[in-house]
């Protein structure tokens, strides 16, 4: 404690601890007290990373955290972010920047790898909280710092309107608040793992379905080029396109006027926007089951576009163009899982399709009609078991397996390494029986924990979460999977198109539905 006293700075004040208590740990914005998890784990939850997005903060980019001079109790996971829906439940607080940080037992002198996750759910549900995101097994077995964050969702994340597009000079754009809540949580991690043995040159972003995108977002953008050295994108849809400004500002102007705030001065309906509740907003961007069309909400010309938009400043332009060209290319993993459609229309998430008409006015949504014929060719629905299996199959290659073909491919040339994988380890006692290897499956694998809502890990498939976990880690520290006693990854070229099968047992093999992607690739359609 004495020679702290000698140092100056904050940051270096930061990296020696507050005291000699282990539970105490000084951050740049004041003293945490965590708790012991038990074999040297310590846990330091529902920390803030910004200032409360309330009041005159909401639709604005995320504010400096006021420093606190007494120790502040980081022994509980914080509020979530509102929510109509997700797997803990609705609700949440819209004071909900926090972060959650699990250390090693035995970190080393310089610092441990840090692993950062950004959770999925649409970008409309999930919390870094939530149970099965918990960082004890992956800190106490592979020796990491884990880092869960959460970040606003829905119309509070990503509402665009041309009020908020002036209201700010120094930001003048809107809709992008829930990526630039995940910017400062990562400047936050940049800025203070240090002070919670991590070392913050060995730092991998990793995250799955939303928060998969979310990571090749900031991957694309210069701003994060020294934030993180390597990336994990699981099921990460990157070679969606972001919703163009003026859609994602005409999409927020039939919110205002479904809440009654138009016909006024710009001013005053931000005034009308920042009066209503978190019940009120989220209204506005849920659709019920019944209420849906064949298809459910990717095939439904109504939903709202609560989705990472062109902002003209952090992000420009289509997100795959910006991925071939990277600011600073880095080791890339990727990949997705078996049965990826399958989830997205399940009857807990969408309206199914019953009849071949309802199936060809679902492509047309989304891939335009002129595209319907060739995809019905490609997927006719005699085929498969029904309409709706036909749709899970073009919803899984169109949107999740060929695009990170293409991402993966992108990343190769730069001369990054890339590793790419298909997960294909079913559940135990699946939520869903008849899904296959859906969507998301795999998290409960990477953290290992086994109260996943879609299913276990189970017996059968505990060695497999075991090698997964070594793989994410080493790849996290040095940018490559591989390590002793593992079966070998192949690293990704273009032309051999090789990719990691992670099933029981692990194998390699080439060319992951290629027939198909390069279908996919020669429509003329943005995603």
């Amino acid at each position: 404690m004495r020679r702290c006293l000698l140092l100056v700075t904050l940051a270096a004040l930061a990296a020696c601890g507050g005291d000699d208590d282990p539970l105490h740990v000084q951050t740049a914005e004041g003293t945490l007290q965590g708790k012991n998890l038990g074999d040297g784990v310590r846990a330091f939850l529902g920390v803030p990373y910004a200032a409360p997005p309330t009041g005159a903060n909401r639709w604005r980019p995320p504010q400096p955290v006021a420093p606190w001079s007494d120790i502040r109790d980081a022994r509980m996971i914080g509020s979530q972010c509102p929510q109509s829906l997700g797997f803990s439940g609705p609700g949440g607080d819209e004071d909900c920047l926090f972060l959650n940080v699990w250390t090693p037992p035995s970190p080393p002198p310089q610092g441990a790898p840090v692993f950062v996750w950004i959770h999925g759910g649409a970008f409309v549900f999930g919390a870094g909280g939530d149970p099965f995101y918990d960082g004890d097994a992956l800190a106490a077995k592979l020796g990491v710092v884990v880092v869960t964050l959460n970040y606003r969702l829905g119309a509070l994340g990503f509402l665009a309107h041309q009020a908020l597009d002036h209201e700010d000079p120094a930001y003048a754009s809107s809709g992008n608040y829930g990526i630039e809540d995940q910017y400062a949580a990562l400047q936050w991690v940049h800025r203070n793992i240090a002070a919670f043995d991590g070392d913050p040159a060995h730092v991998v972003l990793a995250g799955e379905s939303a928060g998969g995108y979310s990571v090749c977002m900031h991957y694309a953008a210069a701003r994060t080029a020294d934030l993180f050295q390597t990336a994990i994108s699981e099921s990460g849809v990157c070679g969606a396109m972001l919703t163009p400004h003026e859609l994602a500002n005409a999409s927020g102007g039939r919110i205002a006027t479904q809440l009654g705030c138009t016909g006024m001065a710009e001013a005053d309906t931000l005034t009308c926007l920042r009066g209503k509740s978190t019940d009120e907003l989220l209204a506005t961007v849920t659709v019920p089951i019944s209420s849906q069309v064949p298809g459910g909400p990717l095939y439904d010309p109504n939903t709202p576009l609560m989705w990472p938009n062109d902002d003209g400043l952090a992000y420009t332009g289509a997100l795959a163009d910006a991925l071939a060209t990277p600011p600073a290319p880095r080791p890339l993993l990727l990949g997705t899982n078996h049965d990826e459609g399958t989830l997205f229309v399940s009857s807990i998430f969408a309206k199914p399709i019953s009849t071949e008409p309802e199936y060809e006015a679902a492509l047309a949504v989304r891939y335009g009609t002129a595209n319907v014929a060739a995809i019905v060719q490609k997927y006719p629905v005699a085929s498969f078991a029904s309409a709706n299996a036909a749709l899970a199959a073009v919803t899984g290659d169109g949107l999740f397996v060929c695009p990170a073909r293409r991402t993966a491919r992108a990343i190769a040339l730069t001369g990054a390494p890339v590793f790419r994988y298909t997960f294909q380890k079913a559940l135990e006692g699946p939520l869903l029986p008849d899904a296959g290897v859906p969507h998301a499956s795999e998290v409960a694998f990477v953290f290992g924990n086994d109260d996943f809502p879609l299913g276990m890990v189970g017996a059968s498939g505990a060695d497999l979460s075991a090698t997964m976990q070594r793989y994410w880690t080493r790849f996290g520290n040095n940018g490559d999977p591989n390590g002793e006693g593992d079966p070998v990854w192949p690293s990704y070229g273009v032309r051999a198109d090789p990719y990691q099968v992670l099933d029981a047992p692990i194998s390699s093999a080439a060319g992951l539905e290629s027939d198909s992607c390069d279908f996919w690739d020669k429509l003329s359609i943005t995603l």
